[in-house]
């Protein structure tokens, strides 16, 4: 099993091509402009995994993927369980599209409401709050369908970009043999029971590094709106999620000679003391909830530990009620 600091070496061995590297450092940079999609409320957007580790760096020089051309789309109405009597998840649209360049498999969810038995309603409120409930899940319907079609234009863009500056920096065709981009976006329901629903959208892409964005979507379909760790906790949630993550990297850096948290415990050789780790949670961080109930936070590449140890996930217990 390679060491940590065996990985790290390896990364910082790497070799790139200064102009090609350039473009497409700017090309990745460019999914900036995906943070002005937190404005429409508290959503926990993470950015996971940007890496050129020794498979990257394959990928630059080699990476080969058999082209078939063929596109699919579908309207999957094979449907989740039912969340309460509330809402269900659909699959409204999906497809494979596989040509000269491009590997792309989506799966657009969307949340439907189901009809809420009248004993659950307010007498004299039950039309406003079904509007309000319209309104609530449509916008996160749209937002999530504005995610999928931007982020697949855009990794499209990105990648003429590179093949672009491939060619222009001196790449033959030869070089360039059969690459593509590969792209998807899945979606997985974490959690459904009652009123609740925490559902995780996952877009990522492999050309010549691997990059991806998860949306976090923690709901309360009741009272139309979004849940928060203290919802979970109770008001001395930093504290308790604070003392969970801490004592949960201590102990698996103290069980697995691989597992680095920064700061904590052990550290990779050369390690890059500006990097502090993890401090604490607060209102933004990421999070979903499993089948059990518990929150469970989430921390991109690199925030916590290093690269080649992915997203790292914590689940954090509920107090005794």
């Amino acid at each position: 099993m390679r060491k940590p600091e065996d990985g790290k070496k390896v990364y910082d061995n790497i070799e790139i091509p200064a102009e090609l590297n350039d473009v497409v450092n700017n090309a990745i940079h460019s999914m900036d402009k995906e943070k002005s999609l937190k404005k429409h409320r508290s959503r926990n957007t993470v950015r996971i995994f940007r890496y050129c580790g020794t498979a990257a760096a394959a990928l630059l020089v080699c990476m080969t993927i058999g082209l078939n051309t063929s596109e699919v789309f579908a309207r999957e109405m094979s449907e989740l369980p039912v969340i309460g009597s509330l809402a269900k998840v659909l699959t409204i649209r999906s497809y494979h599209e596989k040509d000269e360049g491009h590997d792309i498999t989506v799966k657009v969810p969307e949340i439907q409401l189901e009809g809420q038995p009248e004993s659950q309603m307010e007498e004299g409120q039950a039309g406003s709050t079904e509007e309000q409930k319209e309104t609530f899940v449509g916008d996160i319907n749209a937002e999530i369908q504005s995610i999928v079609d931007n982020y697949v234009a855009e990794a499209k863009q990105k990648f003429a970009e590179y093949k672009d500056a491939f060619f222009a920096t001196g790449g033959t065709e030869e070089e360039w043999g059969n690459r593509d981009i590969a792209v998807n976006v899945d979606y997985e329901v974490k959690y459904q029971e009652g009123n609740i629903l925490s559902m995780v959208l996952t877009t990522d892409e492999v050309w010549v590094a691997a990059y991806g964005v998860r949306y976090y979507y923690n709901l309360d379909l009741a009272s139309n709106r979004e849940l928060t760790l203290r919802d979970l906790l109770g008001d001395n949630y930093v504290e308790i999620a604070n003392e969970s993550i801490l004592r949960q990297m201590e102990e698996r850096s103290a069980a697995d000679e691989n597992v680095v948290y920064w700061g904590i415990g052990k550290q990779l050789e050369d390690d890059v003391p500006a990097i502090d780790g993890f401090k604490t949670v607060d209102e933004n961080t990421n999070f979903y909830i499993n089948a059990d109930g518990n929150p469970v936070v989430c921390f991109e590449k690199y925030e916590v530990s290093p690269g080649f140890m992915g997203v790292q996930e914590f689940v954090i217990e509920k107090p005794a009620e």
